[in-house]
């Protein structure tokens, strides 16, 4: 219950204290306040970008599935990704920071999953950048950067890679693609998680407005081994807005055997398919999502903080994989990422009746590690399949040992089982029932009975369990 009420708590932030006004589909900061700030998040099921109060800045960057033991408990956690949407913005010589900007207002629009700040520049310039985390390419974020010149002005624009500072063994690449009808400048980095288990890696472009030839040059400085950018210069004219945008890909060795390659490949596709494209094939796969809604009639306030719940919940779950969300989701590195039973009795249940096949690919992720539960029920004496009370990518017990949770709260076993019989009861579908669901509950099933002591006629006890209040230990 404690995670339940961190995550309203959190919903509750984002959809209500954040918001003024009542805008079913936007959640709009008039002003930031650094000292008071938590961020928010696009994503699309695979990558969370998490916002900064700093201009042009992320916070951190969320990939759904990679996790390394290191930092707290001595578990898998969630790794942080290359910012690959950091960002410099110069006007006449002088980097923009968060003292220069003016006016700042930031705002989360949920129906189209995007995130849009803007403020003024003195009496040069106003200044809007909108990123989103593609909805259609799981892999890949955009960036636009609008400058509206009040004067005549000089731009000084950088995309910066940065490595986490858990990474090793950090690789910069830098490479230009020459084509008669495109120039491709690949900004790249690599470098491996903590224990050397996965390779990171992520690479990103610019994606000019003007025709080919007539595009900014752009220059590459290599600062560290954990930094480095490429740069152009733009003049811009009083009166008129430039426009300008990145495109990023970010993926792991969890993901894909040539990680390196393919964030390249990823993000040059990307560019050629252009900001244009790209865009309308997120805006449609998100209008295509919130065909599932609910609509309160009468309850502005009401209808703000459904959507935003459902928003979270979409951006948090992707269709097509075997990946389930942690309590916070790809909103930052919370309870090391690891999935709990939050997941099936909390956020399974309003996917299911809204979205079945996202809600598929979370029963997906327990059944194709059935057989890391079957090994703890076998470890701790027991039949069938014991899922872990917390569980990262293997499906092994990730909850830090001085937790007693992990071998003892076991109620996580029959959330998992109903899951499963509760997929069949929405979708019917029998094929599934056969290949995936009933093995789910045939051995969920063979450890319940195995875990439970007869104490006389018809009367069984379950004894030694640490209780859904998780205060409760060694509850006999």
């Amino acid at each position: 219950m404690k995670r339940l009420r961190q995550l309203c708590q959190l919903f509750f932030f984002m959809g209500i204290g954040l918001a003024k006004a009542q805008d079913p589909w936007k959640l709009t900061v008039p002003s930031v306040n650094p000292a008071n700030y938590y961020g928010v998040t696009v994503a699309n099921g695979m990558i969370g970008i998490v916002s900064s109060p700093e201009p042009f800045k992320v916070k951190e960057v969320v990939l759904a599935g990679a996790y390394d033991q290191y930092g707290r408990g001595r578990v898998s956690n969630f790794l942080r990704s290359f910012n690959l949407l950091n960002m410099q913005l110069g006007i006449d010589g002088r980097n923009i920071g968060a003292a220069d900007a003016k006016n700042m207002k930031q705002e989360l629009d949920m129906q189209k999953a995007s995130f849009t700040c803007s403020f003024e520049y003195g009496d040069k310039a106003t200044v809007t950048y909108t990123y989103y985390s593609l909805r259609h390419l799981p892999f890949t974020v955009l960036m636009d950067v609008a400058v509206t010149a009040k004067k005549d002005i000089l731009v000084n624009s950088a995309s910066v890679m940065e490595a986490p500072d858990a990474l090793k063994d950090v690789q910069n690449y830098y490479n230009e693609i020459d084509r008669p009808h495109v120039t491709i400048s690949l900004l790249t980095s690599s470098a491996k998680s903590p224990t050397g288990k996965l390779l990171m890696c992520a690479s990103n472009t610019f994606l000019f407005s003007e025709k080919h030839g007539e595009e900014p040059r752009v220059i590459h400085e290599m600062w560290d081994n954990n930094m480095h950018l490429m740069k152009f210069n733009k003049t811009v004219k009083a009166g008129t807005t430039y426009r300008f945008s990145i495109a990023g890909s970010s993926i792991t060795s969890a993901q894909h055997d040539d990680p390196l390659n393919e964030a390249e490949r990823m993000t040059i596709f990307a560019k050629l398919e252009g900001r244009e494209r790209l865009m309308s094939f997120h805006n449609k796969a998100w209008s295509e999502l919130w065909k599932s809604d609910i609509q309160i009639e009468g309850d502005a306030q009401a209808q703000q903080d459904i959507h935003s719940m459902m928003y979270h919940l979409y951006s948090f779950v992707r269709e097509g994989t075997d990946y389930s969300p942690s309590p916070m989701g790809l909103s930052g590195l919370g309870y090391n990422g690891h999935v709990f039973w939050d997941t099936e009795l909390w956020m399974y249940p309003a996917l299911l009746v809204l979205q079945p096949s996202m809600a598929k690919s979370m029963v997906e992720y327990r059944y194709n590690r059935l057989a890391a539960a079957k090994k703890n029920a076998f470890s701790h004496g027991y039949k069938g399949a014991m899922f872990p009370w917390e569980s990262a990518a293997t499906g092994v017990e990730e909850t830090p040992v001085w937790a007693l949770s992990g071998p003892f709260e076991h109620h996580i076993t029959a959330c998992v089982g109903i899951a499963a019989w509760n997929y069949y009861c929405v979708t019917q579908d029998k094929e599934w029932l056969k290949e995936r669901g009933w093995p789910i509950l045939k051995e969920t099933a063979d450890f319940w009975a195995s875990r439970v002591e007869r104490n006389g006629p018809g009367k069984y006890d379950i004894k030694n369990v640490v209780a859904a209040d998780e205060w409760a230990e060694n509850v006999q």
